[in-house]
Formats: structure tokens, C-alpha cells, sequence
């Protein structure tokens, strides 16, 4: 972020941040959220914070503000939704063409209360995730995610990574092994690239990006949630130490 915030002020750029996995997350000490013009926040279901669906976009820029309130709901003048109070009256303006991407006042109110939770929430998931870091950097063919002392992480996901080649088997297989012993994964995420719009429409195939293509080949996240009992993660970290040993180039 150091180097992006010096690039945006050379060239006099807006920075807006994807932050979707990355409450309660910080940086130097500052909280994901106030670090740029713009950052975006995602409340899905599978999110740090969860609201069902929907999400957030913080900003210090009061006139930003005031166009994002405006554009979030038709466009309408930001002090419309008024006319439902006591305060308001029946007469309003569209100034925009805008979009319908209010919260609902039921998904706030969830919103609010798992905001109390944010960082217990949290804490629950950096304790499992120091017990997997714990049992996997010990395995010679395991890259378990490295923390930054400068940093915070929301830890929304545990990455593994395997190094293939002290393995006799790839990314895939290893995901099947484990999912023979009970422990489902997933692989966050698929390039861009590799995807059929992309390549259809901007001409995209592989090999473009081999960071991005070894990287994902290579790469798969354990389950990681805040209430797993530690018969889960003893469960998993068993699984994942079992599948290493058994396919480990000798």
C-alpha cells in the first residue's frame, strides 16, 4: 500500500480498494477502510462479517459520500429517504440515474451485531490459524501463509501452499486425498485468464501470466472458521500432515 499511495500521489490518482476479504484487517497500524479515497467492503454470507448479502464502502471525502448515497438509491436526492420520517416531506428529486443497492434495514441490524463480533471473531481465526502454522511449517513439502509483523490480517481464508516438487502427486490429488478422509478444501481463486469470457472477449489463453498460473496450481484453503472445535482442526491438520507424508518425494 506504501508504494501504491506514493504511485496515486506522483500521478495524482484516486486509489480504490478492493477490501472484500480484509475486515478487520490493518496496515501500519491503520485499519483496512482509512487507508484510501475509496474502499470497498463485502458483507456475503461466507464474508468476516456477514449481513446475508451486500456490503459497505467507507471514504473520508465528504463529497464522494455524498454521490455514493445518492447513486445507491436511484439517484434520488440524499436527504429523500426523509419523506418516511416525521421530518420529511412527500416531495423529492432524481438527480442521477442511479442504482437500487440500499441495505435493508434487516440486514443492518444483523450488520450491527455481528460488527460487535468483528474482532473476537477474528482472534477465534488467528488462534486456529497459529495451530495449522504451528503443525504445517514443520512439513518440508507444506508453504504455510506468513504473517507480517507490520500487519493485521483478517485471515478470511488459509492458503496452503505445496511445493510439487516434493510431491508425487499435484494440487488436485491432494485435494482428493483429503477429501477421502473427510476434509473438504477449496482453491481461492481461479485466474481470470483461465476463464472463458475472458479469453472470448480480451483474447486471453493460457500461459499469459505464469505467476498467477503456478501460484494457483500450487495453492488450496482449509477450512477456517471461527467456531471449529478442536476436534475439526486436530482433524484437518491429522488429514494434511497424513496426505504429506504418504505422497512426499522420499
Amino acid at each position: 500500500m506504501e508504494q501504491i499511495q506514493a504511485l496515486a500521489a506522483k500521478h495524482q490518482l484516486r486509489i480504490i480498494e478492493d477490501a472484500a476479504h480484509a475486515l478487520p484487517s490493518s496496515y501500519r497500524g491503520t485499519p483496512i477502510g482509512a487507508l484510501s479515497d475509496i474502499t470497498a467492503f463485502s458483507f456475503y454470507a461466507t464474508k468476516t462479517l456477514t449481513t446475508g448479502e451486500g456490503g459497505m464502502i467507507t471514504t473520508e471525502n465528504g463529497q464522494l459520500a455524498d454521490r455514493i448515497r445518492i447513486m445507491r438509491l436511484h439517484g434520488i436526492e440524499r436527504d429523500a429517504w426523509k419523506r418516511y420520517s416525521n421530518e420529511g416531506s412527500w416531495f423529492y428529486q432524481v438527480l442521477e440515474a442511479g442504482f437500487k443497492y440500499n441495505m435493508t434495514d434487516i440486514a443492518a441490524a444483523i450488520g450491527l451485531v455481528q460488527l460487535g463480533k468483528c474482532d473476537e471473531l477474528c482472534a477465534a481465526r488467528q488462534a486456529i490459524v497459529e495451530r495449522y502454522n504451528a503443525a504445517f511449517k514443520a512439513v518440508s513439502c507444506l508453504e504455510a501463509p506468513h504473517d507480517y509483523a507490520d500487519r493485521k490480517s483478517a485471515w478470511h481464508l488459509y492458503i496452503l501452499r505445496l511445493r510439487l516438487e516434493q510431491l508425487s502427486i499435484n494440487r488436485d490429488q491432494f485435494i482428493s486425498e483429503l477429501k477421502k478422509r473427510g476434509i473438504g478444501t477449496s482453491v481461492h481463486f481461479i485466474p481470470l485468464h483461465l476463464h472463458p469470457f475472458y479469453q472470448n472477449k480480451f483474447g486471453h489463453k493460457p500461459g499469459d501470466f505464469p505467476n498467477a498460473e503456478s501460484e494457483y496450481r500450487r495453492v488450496l484453503s482449509l477450512p477456517l472458521f471461527p467456531t471449529m472445535s478442536d476436534a475439526e482442526i486436530n482433524a484437518v491438520i491429522a488429514a494434511v500432515a497424513e496426505v504429506a507424508s504418504a505422497f512426499g518425494r522420499k
